[in-house]
This record gives structure tokens, sequence and C-alpha cells, in this order.
């Protein structure tokens, strides 16, 4: 095991569901450095494909040694989950775009708390959660997003919206409050884009085209 040169784009397998839908497996494929958190390596490499690196406290992950030959890094830390210290480590090698795939988790729990993962780092790493339904990110202010008209955008408020407007949207906001609730579930792109403006951080969900 040594170190390796990082090569973007960068993907990360979370140990959650593995990708079955086209739009996530083709990211993964076209990955140059897949990070594994811990016992996603099994998964990943039972495909056929070998991991880059593999972070985590090395609890749950089967590999042999002697033949793997990426970068193996063990952190015992139980303060944080093993895609936390995922996050730390992208930081810390100045890693700054990443698709997030198996954040989606088998159990919910750790579906919700890799949410609020997404909203804590958001400000320091351009983070996308991929799962096989959404394209997922978390953001403040004014922002403009790439779409397909009938896309699903659903906007869920990780805290009470003072200020929120979009454009471009089926139900659009108007400077409007937005309380924690499920008012923004399930809206539509009517374009090729659409914009959010938000006084404090919301998560955008995006489905995949079909």
């Amino acid at each position: 095991m040594e170190n390796i040169t990082l090569i973007k784009p960068y993907t990360i397998l979370a140990n959650g569901q593995f990708p079955v839908h086209p739009f996530p497996l083709d990211i993964l494929h076209e990955s140059k450095t897949i990070i594994c958190t811990d016992g996603s390596a099994n998964a990943l490499i039972d495909k056929g494909i070998n991991p880059n690196i593999i972070i985590g406290d090395m609890d749950s992950v089967l590999i042999d040694n002697k033949t793997f030959s990426g970068q193996l890094i063990k952190d015992s830390n139980q303060e944080n989950t093993d895609l936390e210290k995922a996050f730390e480590w992208c930081i810390k090698n100045k890693i700054k775009t990443i698709n997030v795939l198996g954040a989606s988790q088998k159990r919910e729990d750790h579906s919700f708390g890799n949410l609020y993962l997404l909203s804590k780092y958001c400000d320091l790493l351009n983070l996308t959660y991929v799962t096989d339904y959404f394209s997922i990110t978390c953001h403040e202010g004014n922002k403009k997003f790439s779409s397909f008209n009938n896309q699903i955008v659903s906007i869920l408020p990780v805290e009470h919206i003072q200020h929120i407007s979009t454009e471009s949207l089926k139900y659009n906001l108007s400077n409007e409050e937005l309380p924690i609730s499920s008012r923004g579930i399930s809206n539509r792109s009517l374009n090729d884009n659409f914009s959010i403006n938000s006084s404090s951080k919301i998560w955008v969900f995006r489905s995949h085209p079909e």
C-alpha cells in the first residue's frame, strides 16, 4: 500500500445502498479517484472495481493487505462517522468537488445523519449526494441549477427559512417564509435551468433523467 496520485473526478462511496440506477453508476465508472468508507470497499470490489483509497476504523472492510494496491487510511476516532472522516481527509488534501454515492443508507438514522453532514460541510466542500433517484445538494444564498423540463425538484429547509424566492419552477416562491415542513416537496422545473435564493441553508433534490 502506498500513497497515490489524486486525479479528478473524485467519488466517495459510503457504506449504504450500492447504486443500481445508470446515472450514479456512470459517475462511479467515470471516476478517476474512488474513496471508500470502510465496508463500502467490499461491495465495490465485489463489482470488480478496486478503490483507490479506503478510510475508516476498518471494522468491516475485508481486503487482502498483500494485494490491495491503494491507500489504506485507518482512523479509529469514534466521535465521527466514516463518511465524516472521508470529508475531513478531502479537506486536508485540498479535494473540493466530490460526488458521494451510497449516502442513502440501509438505516434511516444513518440517512438523516448523512443529510446533516451535507449541511455541515457544504461551505467547505462542493458536495453532491447521488442516489438512485436524486442528486442532492445543500445551499444558502442565490444559486442557479442546471435542469430539464419537468424534472422533480424538492426543496427542504435545514432550518426555518425567513426569505426564499425561486424562478422557473412550476410553483414559485416569492420572498416567502419556508418553515420546516413538507411544503417544498415535488415541485417541477419548467426549463433547462432554475434558480433559488434562500436566506438560510436548504437541501435541494433534483431527479435524474429517465
